[in-house]
Protein backbone atom coordinates (compact mmCIF):
# COMPACT_ATOMS: atom_id res chain seq x y z
CA UNK A 1 0.00 0.00 0.00
CA UNK A 2 2.80 2.38 0.90
CA UNK A 3 4.64 1.59 -2.34
CA UNK A 4 1.46 2.21 -4.36
CA UNK A 5 0.92 5.54 -2.61
CA UNK A 6 4.53 6.50 -3.32
CA UNK A 7 4.10 5.69 -7.03
CA UNK A 8 0.87 7.72 -7.23
CA UNK A 9 2.47 10.71 -5.51
CA UNK A 10 5.55 10.40 -7.72
CA UNK A 11 3.40 10.33 -10.86
CA UNK A 12 0.79 12.94 -9.84
CA UNK A 13 2.43 15.21 -7.25
CA UNK A 14 -0.25 17.90 -7.61
CA UNK A 15 -2.88 15.56 -6.20
CA UNK A 16 -0.49 14.51 -3.48
CA UNK A 17 -0.28 18.11 -2.27
CA UNK A 18 -3.77 19.47 -2.89
CA UNK A 19 -5.89 16.40 -2.12
CA UNK A 20 -4.97 16.12 1.61
CA UNK A 21 -5.42 19.87 2.11
CA UNK A 22 -8.80 19.94 0.35
CA UNK A 23 -10.04 16.88 2.23
CA UNK A 24 -8.91 18.36 5.55
CA UNK A 25 -10.67 21.65 4.77
CA UNK A 26 -13.87 19.84 3.79
CA UNK A 27 -13.87 17.74 6.96
CA UNK A 28 -13.26 20.86 9.04
CA UNK A 29 -16.08 22.65 7.22
CA UNK A 30 -18.49 19.79 7.92
CA UNK A 31 -17.27 19.46 11.53
CA UNK A 32 -16.10 15.87 11.00
CA UNK A 33 -13.21 14.76 13.18
CA UNK A 34 -12.83 18.27 14.63
CA UNK A 35 -12.09 16.97 18.12
CA UNK A 36 -8.56 15.87 17.32
CA UNK A 37 -6.45 13.28 19.12
CA UNK A 38 -4.28 13.87 22.17
CA UNK A 39 -0.84 12.31 21.57
CA UNK A 40 1.01 14.51 24.01
CA UNK A 41 -0.01 17.40 21.79
CA UNK A 42 -3.42 17.90 20.22
CA UNK A 43 -3.24 16.43 16.71
CA UNK A 44 -5.88 17.46 14.16
CA UNK A 45 -6.67 16.42 10.61
CA UNK A 46 -5.33 19.79 9.40
CA UNK A 47 -1.94 19.04 10.96
CA UNK A 48 -1.69 15.65 9.27
CA UNK A 49 -2.72 17.14 5.92
CA UNK A 50 -0.08 19.88 6.16
CA UNK A 51 2.66 17.39 7.04
CA UNK A 52 1.65 15.04 4.19
CA UNK A 53 1.51 17.87 1.66
CA UNK A 54 4.84 19.27 2.76
CA UNK A 55 6.33 15.79 2.51
CA UNK A 56 5.08 15.46 -1.07
CA UNK A 57 6.52 18.88 -1.88
CA UNK A 58 9.89 17.83 -0.50
CA UNK A 59 9.68 14.65 -2.55
CA UNK A 60 9.18 16.72 -5.71
CA UNK A 61 12.15 18.87 -4.72
CA UNK A 62 14.33 15.78 -4.28
CA UNK A 63 13.16 14.45 -7.63
CA UNK A 64 14.22 17.70 -9.32
CA UNK A 65 17.28 18.28 -7.15
CA UNK A 66 18.62 21.82 -7.31
CA UNK A 67 15.27 23.38 -8.30
CA UNK A 68 14.43 24.95 -4.94
CA UNK A 69 12.75 28.28 -5.80
CA UNK A 70 14.52 31.31 -4.37
CA UNK A 71 11.18 33.08 -4.03
CA UNK A 72 10.18 30.47 -1.43
CA UNK A 73 13.05 31.34 0.91
CA UNK A 74 10.99 33.75 3.11
CA UNK A 75 8.26 31.11 3.44
CA UNK A 76 10.90 28.53 4.35
CA UNK A 77 12.37 31.00 6.87
CA UNK A 78 8.98 31.26 8.59
CA UNK A 79 8.91 27.48 9.02
CA UNK A 80 12.44 27.58 10.41
CA UNK A 81 11.27 30.17 12.95
CA UNK A 82 8.36 27.89 13.83
CA UNK A 83 10.85 25.08 14.55
CA UNK A 84 13.10 27.39 16.61
CA UNK A 85 10.26 28.74 18.73
CA UNK A 86 8.90 25.22 19.22
CA UNK A 87 12.32 23.98 20.34
CA UNK A 88 12.71 26.88 22.77
CA UNK A 89 9.28 26.32 24.26
CA UNK A 90 9.49 22.53 24.43
CA UNK A 91 11.67 22.39 27.52
CA UNK A 92 10.01 25.34 29.24
CA UNK A 93 6.29 24.85 28.62
CA UNK A 94 6.06 21.23 27.50
CA UNK A 95 5.08 19.49 24.29
CA UNK A 96 1.36 20.26 24.37
CA UNK A 97 1.53 24.03 24.92
CA UNK A 98 4.47 24.50 22.57
CA UNK A 99 2.89 22.39 19.82
CA UNK A 100 -0.48 24.12 20.01
CA UNK A 101 1.18 27.53 19.88
CA UNK A 102 3.03 27.01 16.58
CA UNK A 103 0.10 25.38 14.76
CA UNK A 104 -1.31 28.66 13.43
CA UNK A 105 1.70 29.76 11.37
CA UNK A 106 2.65 26.21 10.41
CA UNK A 107 -0.78 25.52 8.87
CA UNK A 108 -0.46 28.76 6.89
CA UNK A 109 3.14 28.54 5.62
CA UNK A 110 3.54 24.77 5.12
CA UNK A 111 0.82 24.43 2.42
CA UNK A 112 2.19 27.46 0.58
CA UNK A 113 5.72 26.04 0.56
CA UNK A 114 4.43 22.62 -0.55
CA UNK A 115 2.64 24.21 -3.52
CA UNK A 116 5.66 26.33 -4.45
CA UNK A 117 7.87 23.24 -4.49
CA UNK A 118 5.64 21.84 -7.26
CA UNK A 119 7.01 24.36 -9.75
CA UNK A 120 9.13 21.87 -11.77
CA UNK A 121 6.19 19.45 -12.08
CA UNK A 122 3.23 21.81 -12.60
CA UNK A 123 2.27 24.44 -15.15
CA UNK A 124 -0.55 26.64 -13.97
CA UNK A 125 -1.82 29.70 -15.81
CA UNK A 126 -4.16 32.40 -14.52
CA UNK A 127 -7.21 31.09 -16.39
CA UNK A 128 -6.84 27.62 -14.92
CA UNK A 129 -6.43 29.09 -11.44
CA UNK A 130 -9.55 31.21 -11.99
CA UNK A 131 -11.58 28.13 -12.97
CA UNK A 132 -10.36 26.26 -9.90
CA UNK A 133 -11.38 29.18 -7.69
CA UNK A 134 -14.82 29.44 -9.27
CA UNK A 135 -15.37 25.71 -8.76
CA UNK A 136 -14.28 25.90 -5.12
CA UNK A 137 -16.40 29.01 -4.58
CA UNK A 138 -19.52 27.38 -6.00
CA UNK A 139 -19.04 24.30 -3.79
CA UNK A 140 -18.66 26.47 -0.68
CA UNK A 141 -21.65 28.56 -1.76
CA UNK A 142 -23.74 25.40 -2.03
CA UNK A 143 -22.83 24.47 1.56
CA UNK A 144 -23.67 27.99 2.75
CA UNK A 145 -27.08 27.90 1.05
CA UNK A 146 -27.83 24.43 2.41
CA UNK A 147 -27.13 25.75 5.89
CA UNK A 148 -29.35 28.76 5.29
CA UNK A 149 -32.09 26.37 4.17
CA UNK A 150 -31.62 24.25 7.30
CA UNK A 151 -30.57 21.13 5.38
CA UNK A 152 -27.11 21.18 6.93
CA UNK A 153 -26.51 22.20 10.56
CA UNK A 154 -24.72 25.48 11.22
CA UNK A 155 -21.78 25.29 13.68
CA UNK A 156 -22.59 26.68 17.11
CA UNK A 157 -19.76 29.21 17.02
CA UNK A 158 -21.30 30.88 13.96
CA UNK A 159 -24.78 31.28 15.42
CA UNK A 160 -25.73 34.63 16.97
CA UNK A 161 -28.72 36.94 17.22
CA UNK A 162 -26.96 40.09 16.00
CA UNK A 163 -27.58 39.61 12.29
CA UNK A 164 -30.55 39.61 9.98
CA UNK A 165 -28.97 36.71 8.06
CA UNK A 166 -26.81 34.37 10.11
CA UNK A 167 -23.26 33.57 9.11
CA UNK A 168 -23.00 30.02 7.84
CA UNK A 169 -19.31 29.88 6.94
CA UNK A 170 -16.15 30.96 8.72
CA UNK A 171 -14.16 33.90 7.41
CA UNK A 172 -11.47 31.81 5.66
CA UNK A 173 -14.06 29.91 3.62
CA UNK A 174 -16.03 33.09 2.92
CA UNK A 175 -12.84 34.71 1.63
CA UNK A 176 -12.41 31.88 -0.89
CA UNK A 177 -15.90 32.68 -2.18
CA UNK A 178 -14.83 36.32 -2.45
CA UNK A 179 -11.77 35.28 -4.47
CA UNK A 180 -14.03 33.11 -6.62
CA UNK A 181 -16.22 36.17 -7.26
CA UNK A 182 -13.16 38.06 -8.52
CA UNK A 183 -12.16 35.07 -10.65
CA UNK A 184 -15.67 34.79 -12.14
CA UNK A 185 -15.62 38.45 -13.12
CA UNK A 186 -12.24 37.94 -14.78
CA UNK A 187 -13.44 34.90 -16.73
CA UNK A 188 -16.74 36.50 -17.70
CA UNK A 189 -15.38 39.70 -19.19
CA UNK A 190 -11.67 39.27 -19.88
CA UNK A 191 -11.97 35.92 -21.66
CA UNK A 192 -15.23 36.17 -23.59
CA UNK A 193 -17.11 34.13 -21.00
CA UNK A 194 -20.56 32.71 -21.72
CA UNK A 195 -23.75 33.67 -19.90
CA UNK A 196 -23.37 30.90 -17.32
CA UNK A 197 -20.14 32.46 -16.13
CA UNK A 198 -21.99 35.73 -15.59
CA UNK A 199 -24.72 33.90 -13.69
CA UNK A 200 -22.05 32.21 -11.58
CA UNK A 201 -20.42 35.58 -10.90
CA UNK A 202 -23.75 36.99 -9.73
CA UNK A 203 -24.39 34.02 -7.45
CA UNK A 204 -20.92 34.25 -5.90
CA UNK A 205 -21.39 37.97 -5.35
CA UNK A 206 -24.72 37.46 -3.58
CA UNK A 207 -23.32 34.73 -1.32
CA UNK A 208 -20.27 36.88 -0.47
CA UNK A 209 -22.63 39.69 0.48
CA UNK A 210 -24.96 37.43 2.45
CA UNK A 211 -22.23 35.81 4.54
CA UNK A 212 -21.67 39.18 6.27
CA UNK A 213 -17.97 38.98 7.00
CA UNK A 214 -16.93 42.62 6.80
CA UNK A 215 -13.28 41.68 6.37
CA UNK A 216 -14.27 39.56 3.37
CA UNK A 217 -16.27 42.47 1.98
CA UNK A 218 -13.22 44.73 2.30
CA UNK A 219 -10.81 42.25 0.72
CA UNK A 220 -13.17 41.39 -2.13
CA UNK A 221 -13.98 45.05 -2.79
CA UNK A 222 -10.26 45.89 -2.95
CA UNK A 223 -9.64 43.09 -5.44
CA UNK A 224 -12.60 44.03 -7.65
CA UNK A 225 -11.66 47.71 -7.59
CA UNK A 226 -8.11 46.87 -8.66
CA UNK A 227 -9.34 44.50 -11.37
CA UNK A 228 -11.74 47.12 -12.72
CA UNK A 229 -9.35 50.07 -12.66
CA UNK A 230 -6.41 48.17 -14.14
CA UNK A 231 -8.51 46.45 -16.79
CA UNK A 232 -9.64 49.68 -18.42
CA UNK A 233 -6.58 49.82 -20.70
CA UNK A 234 -6.45 46.09 -21.31
CA UNK A 235 -9.87 44.59 -21.87
CA UNK A 236 -12.00 45.63 -24.83
CA UNK A 237 -14.09 48.67 -23.88
CA UNK A 238 -17.24 47.01 -25.25
CA UNK A 239 -16.85 44.11 -22.82
CA UNK A 240 -16.46 46.45 -19.84
CA UNK A 241 -19.44 48.53 -20.92
CA UNK A 242 -21.55 45.41 -21.41
CA UNK A 243 -20.57 44.14 -17.97
CA UNK A 244 -21.37 47.49 -16.35
CA UNK A 245 -24.79 47.60 -18.01
CA UNK A 246 -25.58 44.03 -16.90
CA UNK A 247 -24.61 44.83 -13.30
CA UNK A 248 -26.69 48.01 -13.33
CA UNK A 249 -29.75 46.24 -14.74
CA UNK A 250 -29.44 43.32 -12.30
CA UNK A 251 -29.06 45.70 -9.37
CA UNK A 252 -32.05 47.78 -10.44
CA UNK A 253 -34.28 44.72 -10.87
CA UNK A 254 -33.25 43.27 -7.51
CA UNK A 255 -33.77 46.47 -5.54
CA UNK A 256 -37.09 47.05 -7.26
CA UNK A 257 -38.40 44.04 -5.32
CA UNK A 258 -39.35 45.33 -1.82
CA UNK A 259 -38.40 42.13 0.00
CA UNK A 260 -34.94 42.12 -1.52
CA UNK A 261 -34.25 45.82 -1.06
CA UNK A 262 -35.54 45.86 2.53
CA UNK A 263 -33.47 42.80 3.40
CA UNK A 264 -30.31 44.27 1.88
CA UNK A 265 -30.77 47.60 3.68
CA UNK A 266 -31.42 45.83 7.00
CA UNK A 267 -28.35 43.65 6.50
CA UNK A 268 -26.09 46.63 5.79
CA UNK A 269 -27.57 48.67 8.65
CA UNK A 270 -27.02 45.91 11.21
CA UNK A 271 -23.38 45.59 10.22
CA UNK A 272 -22.80 49.34 10.30
CA UNK A 273 -24.37 49.60 13.74
CA UNK A 274 -22.22 46.74 15.01
CA UNK A 275 -19.09 48.45 13.70
CA UNK A 276 -19.97 51.72 15.44
CA UNK A 277 -20.74 50.09 18.79
CA UNK A 278 -18.29 50.58 21.65
CA UNK A 279 -17.89 46.82 22.09
CA UNK A 280 -17.51 46.06 18.38
CA UNK A 281 -15.23 43.25 17.27
CA UNK A 282 -12.95 45.72 15.49
CA UNK A 283 -12.49 47.79 18.68
CA UNK A 284 -11.77 44.56 20.55
CA UNK A 285 -9.14 43.59 18.00
CA UNK A 286 -7.46 47.00 17.95
CA UNK A 287 -7.23 46.94 21.73
CA UNK A 288 -5.53 43.55 21.48
CA UNK A 289 -3.13 44.85 18.82
CA UNK A 290 -2.12 47.76 21.05
CA UNK A 291 -1.55 45.51 24.05
CA UNK A 292 0.49 43.05 21.97
CA UNK A 293 2.61 45.88 20.53
CA UNK A 294 3.36 47.24 24.01
CA UNK A 295 4.37 43.77 25.17
CA UNK A 296 6.69 43.30 22.17
CA UNK A 297 8.47 46.60 22.78
CA UNK A 298 9.14 45.75 26.43
CA UNK A 299 10.32 42.18 25.75
CA UNK A 300 13.88 40.83 25.88
CA UNK A 301 16.16 41.45 22.85
CA UNK A 302 16.09 37.79 21.80
CA UNK A 303 12.30 37.63 22.07
CA UNK A 304 12.00 40.91 20.17
CA UNK A 305 14.18 39.48 17.41
CA UNK A 306 12.81 35.93 16.92
CA UNK A 307 9.82 35.76 19.26
CA UNK A 308 9.18 34.25 22.67
CA UNK A 309 9.36 30.48 23.27
CA UNK A 310 6.25 28.71 21.96
CA UNK A 311 3.59 28.19 24.61
CA UNK A 312 4.17 31.40 26.57
CA UNK A 313 0.70 32.79 25.85
CA UNK A 314 -1.17 30.11 27.82
CA UNK A 315 0.08 31.32 31.19
CA UNK A 316 0.61 34.97 30.32
CA UNK A 317 -1.21 37.71 32.19
CA UNK A 318 -2.79 39.31 29.15
CA UNK A 319 -6.16 39.78 27.53
CA UNK A 320 -7.55 37.15 25.18
CA UNK A 321 -7.45 39.60 22.25
CA UNK A 322 -3.70 40.16 22.65
CA UNK A 323 -2.81 36.45 22.72
CA UNK A 324 -5.32 35.16 20.16
CA UNK A 325 -4.56 37.83 17.59
CA UNK A 326 -6.81 38.14 14.54
CA UNK A 327 -4.24 39.59 12.16
CA UNK A 328 -1.57 37.81 10.18
CA UNK A 329 0.79 40.77 10.42
CA UNK A 330 0.41 41.49 14.14
CA UNK A 331 0.29 37.79 15.03
CA UNK A 332 3.57 37.09 13.23
CA UNK A 333 5.24 40.09 14.88
CA UNK A 334 3.95 39.13 18.34
CA UNK A 335 4.90 35.45 18.18
CA UNK A 336 7.96 35.43 15.88
CA UNK A 337 9.52 38.82 16.41
CA UNK A 338 11.01 41.22 13.92
CA UNK A 339 12.62 38.42 11.90
CA UNK A 340 9.28 36.69 11.36
CA UNK A 341 7.52 39.95 10.54
CA UNK A 342 10.18 40.95 8.01
CA UNK A 343 10.11 37.45 6.46
CA UNK A 344 6.34 37.74 6.00
CA UNK A 345 6.61 41.17 4.40
CA UNK A 346 9.47 39.99 2.18
CA UNK A 347 7.38 37.01 1.05
CA UNK A 348 4.44 39.22 0.10
CA UNK A 349 6.78 41.70 -1.63
CA UNK A 350 8.36 38.89 -3.69
CA UNK A 351 4.89 37.67 -4.65
CA UNK A 352 3.91 41.19 -5.71
CA UNK A 353 7.10 41.59 -7.74
CA UNK A 354 6.60 38.23 -9.45
CA UNK A 355 2.96 38.98 -10.24
CA UNK A 356 3.95 42.40 -11.54
CA UNK A 357 6.56 40.89 -13.91
CA UNK A 358 4.27 40.36 -16.94
CA UNK A 359 2.96 43.93 -16.62
CA UNK A 360 6.49 45.31 -16.83
CA UNK A 361 7.31 43.18 -19.87
CA UNK A 362 4.09 44.20 -21.61
CA UNK A 363 4.37 47.89 -20.73
CA UNK A 364 2.97 50.01 -23.53
CA UNK A 365 1.26 47.05 -25.24
CA UNK A 366 -2.53 47.11 -25.55
CA UNK A 367 -2.90 43.35 -25.37
CA UNK A 368 -5.41 41.13 -23.61
CA UNK A 369 -2.39 39.13 -22.43
CA UNK A 370 -1.98 41.69 -19.64
CA UNK A 371 -5.37 40.73 -18.16
CA UNK A 372 -4.10 37.57 -16.38
CA UNK A 373 -1.45 39.62 -14.58
CA UNK A 374 -4.09 42.13 -13.46
CA UNK A 375 -6.24 39.27 -12.18
CA UNK A 376 -3.33 37.86 -10.15
CA UNK A 377 -2.61 41.32 -8.77
CA UNK A 378 -6.25 41.62 -7.68
CA UNK A 379 -6.12 38.27 -5.90
CA UNK A 380 -2.90 39.15 -4.08
CA UNK A 381 -4.22 42.56 -3.03
CA UNK A 382 -7.40 40.94 -1.76
CA UNK A 383 -5.37 38.50 0.35
CA UNK A 384 -3.14 41.27 1.72
CA UNK A 385 -6.18 43.28 2.83
CA UNK A 386 -7.80 40.21 4.38
CA UNK A 387 -4.67 39.56 6.47
CA UNK A 388 -5.20 42.82 8.36
CA UNK A 389 -8.16 41.51 10.41
CA UNK A 390 -7.57 37.74 10.00
CA UNK A 391 -4.60 35.39 10.06
CA UNK A 392 -5.73 33.11 7.24
CA UNK A 393 -5.34 29.35 7.21
CA UNK A 394 -4.66 26.39 4.98
CA UNK A 395 -6.68 27.61 2.00
CA UNK A 396 -5.11 31.07 2.11
CA UNK A 397 -1.63 29.59 2.16
CA UNK A 398 -2.47 27.31 -0.76
CA UNK A 399 -3.80 30.28 -2.72
CA UNK A 400 -0.62 32.29 -2.21
CA UNK A 401 1.40 29.37 -3.57
CA UNK A 402 -0.92 29.00 -6.58
CA UNK A 403 -0.75 32.74 -7.32
CA UNK A 404 3.03 32.47 -7.42
CA UNK A 405 2.93 29.45 -9.75
CA UNK A 406 0.52 31.23 -12.10
CA UNK A 407 2.68 34.36 -12.09
CA UNK A 408 5.77 32.31 -12.98
CA UNK A 409 3.92 30.77 -15.93
CA UNK A 410 2.75 34.22 -17.06
CA UNK A 411 6.35 35.43 -16.97
CA UNK A 412 7.40 32.54 -19.22
CA UNK A 413 4.62 33.30 -21.71
CA UNK A 414 5.64 36.95 -21.88
CA UNK A 415 9.25 36.07 -22.68
CA UNK A 416 8.24 33.98 -25.73
CA UNK A 417 5.29 36.14 -26.81
CA UNK A 418 5.16 37.53 -30.34
CA UNK A 419 3.66 40.99 -30.51
CA UNK A 420 1.43 41.71 -33.47
CA UNK A 421 -0.03 44.99 -34.69
CA UNK A 422 -3.40 45.82 -33.18
CA UNK A 423 -5.12 45.51 -36.56
CA UNK A 424 -3.89 41.92 -36.92
CA UNK A 425 -5.17 41.13 -33.44
CA UNK A 426 -8.61 42.58 -34.24
CA UNK A 427 -8.78 40.45 -37.40
CA UNK A 428 -7.85 37.33 -35.44
CA UNK A 429 -10.52 38.09 -32.81
CA UNK A 430 -13.13 38.71 -35.52
CA UNK A 431 -12.31 35.39 -37.24
CA UNK A 432 -12.38 33.44 -33.97
CA UNK A 433 -15.73 35.01 -33.07
CA UNK A 434 -17.19 33.76 -36.32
Amino acid sequence: MGALLFVVVWRWPLWGVLAPLCVASLLDLLQIGSGGVDVGVSLYIDDIACVVSLGVGILVYLRYWGCFPRDAVPCFALLILVAICFGRGLSTYGLKLAGNSVRDLFSFAAPALAVMLLRPALRLDASRLARWLVGAGLCLSAIAMLRWAGVLPTPVELEDNLRVVSRTLGADYAMIIGHAFIAAIYLAFAERGNRWRRVGAGLLGLVTFGLQHRSVWAGTAAGIAWLTLRSGRIVNARRLAYGAVCCAVAGTVMFAIPQVSDGAVALISSNVEETQAENSTWAWRVSGYEEAAARIISSEPVDLLIGSPAGWADGAIASFASTHIHSRYVDTLAYYGMVGFMALLMWLWILARTVRGPMRRLHGKTLDNRAPAVFLEALLLSEAVYFVPYTGGILNGVLLGLIWLAAIESNKECVTMRFEPRAVQDIREWISAR
